[in-house]
C-alpha cells in the first residue's frame, strides 16, 4: 500500500531506487561509488556490494577513459554534461551505448556527482541494421536501372522508326522516375537520421545550374517548356553533388507543376555576403494554406485520384535539409494557385564580393576525344550495356568481371580512364583502386566508381581509396561524357 508518512528524503530515494534511468552518485574526486540504483546494476550486471565503495576504475567501466575525463572537464569548469554519446562495458566485457547526463550534487555537506545514463545500444544498433539495408537496397535498385538506361540509350541510337522512338522515349522518362524516387527515399532516411556528410569545396551555383540544365535536355525533360539560366558566378562552399541534387529537385518540381509552355527561370546571384539561386515558373503555384508547409515530408498539393504529377513529396524536403546541412536557408514564394511559384536557397558565398571566378561554359565543352576505357562490372548485363554505349562513342573498351581480372586488365590495358563497380567478387574495388594507385604505370589512369552504392561514407571511402570520382547508378549516358573528360 501507498505510504503517505514518509519524509521527502525517503521519497526521493524510493524514487532514485525505483527510477527506470539508471542512476549513480559518486564522490567529486576519485569517482568513488556512494549510491546506484536497481537499472544501474541490471546494466552493468553486478551486485551491489560489489559497486559500492568501489571506484570507476577499479570497475573498468568505460571503453574509452578519454570519454570520462572529458565529461570531468566540462563538470570542472562548472558545466553540467548533457546528453553525451558515451561506450561503457558491463561487468562481462560486453559493449553498450548511452546517453550520459551528469553534474554537481551536494549530499550532506559533500560534493558528489550525480549520474544519469539511458542505454540506447538497441537503438544504435537497430539504425546500423537500417542502414546497411538502405546500403543493400540502393545497390540493388540501382543496378537494374542503369542497365535499362543505357539499353534504352543503344537502342535510341539504333533505332530510327517513329514508334520505336516513343516506346524508347517512355521507357527513357519512368525510369529517371525511378531513379529519383529511390534517391529520395534513400537521402530522406539518412537526413533525418544525420547520417550525410558533406565534400565541401568551391561550388560556382551558375556553372552547376548549367551543368543541370544541358543534362536536362540531353535527356529530353523539360523539352516541352522555355528553360532559361540568368545572372553570374555565385560561389559557394558547398558539397557540388549534394547542391546538384538541390538544384536538379527544384527543376523536376518546377517541370512537374508548370503547364507545357509555360516558362523556368534560374537566377543566381551574390550579395551582402550570401550566394542565391532562385527557381521561378509560371506553373499552378501554391494555396496558401500549403505554403507554410510545402518544405514537410510527404506534403503535396491536393491530387485527382489519376495522380497527374505523381511522386511522394520528398523533393522539397530533401531540398530542405541539404541546404540547412549547408548551414543555409530556402525558401518558397506564390501568389497563388494559378500564378506560379518561386524557390529560392542562400548559401554564404565562399569569395569576396566583386570577384568573379573563372569558369568554362559547360554549353562550350567539346565532346572527349577517343578514350582507352576499362569497365570493371560483375554484372553481365551491365557491363554488356555500358560496353556498347561506350563502342558507340568511338571509345576503345576493354571490361573485366572482378577484382583480380580488373586489376590484370588495368595493367595489361593501361586505359585512361576506367569504370569500377565496388562490389566486386574476388577482391571489391576498393582494393582495386589500392593497388592501382601503388602502380606508378597507372597513375595517368583515371579511377571512377561508378556503383550502386551511393551513401556517403562510400563516397568518402572511394575517395580515400584512390578514385577519383564516385557515381550513383544509373549514370546518365550524357553524363558519360563528362565523366570521360575532355
Amino acid at each position: 500500500m501507498p505510504r503517505d508518512d514518509l519524509s521527502i528524503d525517503a521519497k526521493l530515494r524510493v524514487a532514485f531506487e525505483l527510477s527506470p534511468t539508471v542512476l549513480a552518485i559518486t564522490t567529486a574526486g576519485e569517482g568513488r561509488f556512494l549510491e546506484v540504483n536497481d537499472a544501474f546494476l541490471r546494466l552493468h550486471r553486478f551486485e551491489r556490494h560489489e559497486v559500492i565503495g568501489r571506484t570507476v576504475s577499479e570497475l573498468d567501466l568505460w571503453v574509452d577513459p578519454q570519454q570520462r575525463r572529458e565529461a570531468l572537464g566540462t563538470i570542472g569548469a562548472g558545466s553540467p554534461v548533457r546528453n553525451a554519446e558515451v561506450r561503457l562495458r558491463t561487468r562481462d566485457g560486453e559493449e553498450r551505448v548511452c546517453i550520459l547526463n551528469a553534474d554537481v550534487v551536494v549530499i550532506d555537506g559533500r560534493t558528489c556527482i550525480l549520474t544519469a545514463l539511458t542505454d540506447i545500444t538497441d537503438r544504435v544498433t537497430a539504425e546500423r541494421a537500417k542502414d546497411e539495408f538502405l546500403a543493400m537496397l540502393g545497390h540493388e535498385l540501382r543496378n537494374p536501372l542503369g542497365t535499362i538506361r543505357n539499353a534504352m540509350a543503344l537502342l535510341d541510337h539504333a533505332t530510327a522508326g517513329e514508334g520505336e522512338r516513343r516506346v524508347i522515349d517512355v521507357v527513357t522518362r519512368q525510369t529517371t522516375q525511378l531513379a529519383r524516387i529511390v534517391d529520395d527515399l534513400l537521402d530522406v532516411s539518412r537526413l533525418t537520421s544525420g547520417n550525410i556528410t558533406l565534400q565541401r569545396e568551391p561550388v560556382d551555383l551558375h556553372a552547376l545550374a548549367r551543368r543541370c540544365l544541358d543534362a536536362f535536355a540531353a535527356s529530353g525533360r523539360g523539352a516541352a517548356h522555355v528553360i532559361a539560366l540568368e545572372g553570374g558566378a555565385a560561389v559557394v562552399d558547398g558539397d557540388p553533388a549534394r547542391l546538384e541534387q538541390v538544384v536538379n529537385n527544384l527543376l523536376e518540381n518546377a517541370v512537374k507543376y508548370t503547364p507545357p509552355g509555360g516558362r523556368i527561370m534560374l537566377v543566381t546571384s551574390c550579395a551582402g555576403g550570401e550566394c542565391a539561386l532562385t527557381v521561378r515558373d509560371t506553373g499552378k503555384g501554391i494555396a496558401p494554406e500549403l505554403l507554410p508547409r510545402v518544405f514537410e515530408l510527404f506534403v503535396q498539393g491536393t491530387q485527382t485520384l489519376d495522380r497527374p504529377h505523381g511522386g511522394l513529396g520528398l523533393g522539397l524536403a530533401v531540398v530542405k535539409r541539404l541546404v540547412q546541412l549547408h548551414g543555409g536557408s530556402v525558401s518558397a514564394h506564390s501568389a497563388g494557385v494559378g500564378r506560379g511559384s518561386e524557390f529560392t536557397i542562400r548559401l554564404k558565398t565562399a569569395v569576396p564580393d566583386g570577384v568573379t571566378p573563372a569558369r568554362r561554359d559547360a554549353t562550350t565543352a567539346s565532346r572527349p576525344r577517343q578514350r582507352r576505357v576499362l569497365v570493371v562490372e560483375d554484372n553481365a548485363d551491365a557491363r554488356d550495356m555500358l560496353r556498347l554505349l561506350l563502342e558507340m562513342s568511338g571509345h576503345l573498351v576493354e571490361t573485366a568481371a572482378d577484382g583480380p581480372s580488373g586489376l590484370a586488365a588495368l595493367q595489361a590495358f593501361r586505359p585512361d580512364v576506367a569504370l569500377v563497380d565496388l562490389g566486386l567478387p574476388g577482391f571489391d574495388g576498393f582494393v582495386l583502386a589500392r593497388h592501382a594507385r601503388a602502380d606508378p604505370a597507372l597513375r595517368g589512369t583515371r579511377l571512377v566508381a561508378v556503383t550502386g552504392y551511393g551513401q556517403d561514407e562510400d563516397r568518402a571511402r572511394a575517395l580515400t581509396a584512390g578514385f577519383d570520382r564516385h557515381v550513383t547508378k544509373p549514370v546518365d549516358p550524357a553524363h558519360l561524357d563528362e565523366l570521360l573528360g575532355p
